[in-house]
């Protein structure tokens, strides 16, 4: 009988064991206050952790951001107005630059056109007849005036021969010009004797008149005071006038 007894218990048919937990009741109410702590610390902390993660004040960085955003377009804005001035302003200077660069051409050859005008008074002025009985050679009219810098002079002279010629006459033209230079009074002698092709342009061979044109470099520093001009011929003086610069 002990033998089935101890059969049957161990056999699959065996009743039903249950375990009993042996925790006391405080000591489970303990742990699950505890567990709960844990699950809600760890809530808070996602939940911080969240936070920091999308910063500090998230109206507040929205508004931040929409402030800078409208300071950007109104300064695209500006910089689009000052644009449109500079461009307007470029536009205007070089209209006005291009009417005063045309107006000082202008200006230059009204000027030219004045110093012709003014030779060619000053040249048929002096084709009017002379007096009765004047006669022989004569010096009509004279100038020099700077030619494009301060020592180069550009002198304009006519010499005309009074009454009825009746041949040509042949000779030369002579000039001294009288300067200061370094406080001292020098003269310049043109033509050179040094430079026999430098006569070329000053020998007169005319009929009734001969217009004579040139230019004279003056020494560095030279302010021309005087002219002399001689005309000659045969190796005499046949007319002389001194003109003041």
């Amino acid at each position: 009988m002990k033998w089935k007894l101890l059969l049957r218990k161990l056999s699959i048919s065996s009743p039903e064991v249950s375990v009993r937990s042996h925790l006391p009741l405080p000591l489970r109410r303990l742990l699950v206050f505890l567990t709960l702590a844990l699950a809600a610390a760890a809530g808070v902390g996602i939940y911080e952790y969240g936070r920091d993660f999308s910063g500090p004040d998230r109206r507040a960085l929205a508004a931040e951001i929409e402030r800078l955003q409208s300071q950007l377009r109104e300064a695209e804005a500006e910089r689009s107005r000052l644009t449109a001035t500079v461009t307007a302003l470029e536009a205007q200077i070089n209209v006005e630059r291009a009417a005063q660069e045309q107006l000082a051409r202008q200006t230059s050859e009204l000027e030219t056109e004045a110093n012709r005008l003014r030779d060619d008074l000053s040249f048929f002025e002096s084709l009017l007849p002379t007096k009765a009985n004047a006669s022989g050679i004569q010096i009509r009219s004279f100038r020099m005036q700077p030619d494009g810098g301060p020592q180069a002079m550009r002198y304009r002279l006519l010499v005309q021969q009074a009454g009825k010629p009746e041949r040509d006459f042949v000779g030369a033209v002579q000039m001294q010009v009288n300067f200061v230079r370094d406080g001292r009074s020098q003269s310049l002698q043109v033509p050179d004797a040094a430079l026999p092709e430098s006569r070329r342009p000053l020998e007169l061979s005319f009929r009734h008149y001969q217009r004579v044109e040139g230019t004279i470099s003056l020494p560095d520093g030279a302010e021309p005071r005087s002219v002399v001009v001689r005309i000659v011929a045969a190796g005499q003086t046949l007319a002389q006038q001194t003109f003041q610069l």
